[in-house]
């Protein structure tokens, strides 16, 4: 037991070392502009000085992790918004069909990653992180079929 939790968390500090080390997945401008910190220390109660040195190094601590994916999460979720609103421009008429289409996804998205999050790690201390890169991907996937879509359905 000790030793597949263990190995459970190698897997998760490898992927999220990889999540961190890779070319982001949202938006280069809003993924480390100073918004998304913004936004990240409003939300914490934590000065962006204090959240910049637990940002600086991804996989310096758990905390660190846990504050890289949370502002990854924000991000992706910030470029989600762009891309509904830019549909919503485009397409006036889907305002209401793409309001529903979103709410059900994102209920149903959140469900699952916490469902994902504690099959594997239970209340463990990695959970939360394990949720919010799970969202993190769940949005930015949603975002590019969001963008390929055309009319009201994505």
């Amino acid at each position: 037991m000790m030793r597949a939790s263990f190995t459970m968390l190698l897997c998760c500090m490898a992927c999220s070392s990889a999540f961190a080390a890779a070319e982001p997945q949202t938006d280069p401008a809003v993924q480390g502009s100073a918004t998304v910190v913004n936004e990240l220390s409003e939300r914490s109660k934590i000065p962006e000085s204090e959240l910049n040195t637990l940002l600086a190094d991804c996989n310096a601590s758990q905390q660190s992790m846990y504050f890289c994916a949370w502002r990854d999460q924000i991000s992706a979720d910030r470029t989600f918004k762009q891309a509904l609103a830019d549909k919503k421009q485009a397409h006036p008429e889907c305002k209401a069909a793409l309001e529903t289409n979103v709410a059900n996804w994102e209920r149903l998205r959140d469900r699952s990653c916490d469902q994902s999050a504690k099959k594997q790690y239970g209340e463990g201390s990695m959970a939360p992180t394990a949720r919010l890169l799970c969202v993190t991907t769940e949005t930015t996937r949603k975002t590019k079929v969001l963008e390929r879509s055309r009319g009201c359905r994505f």
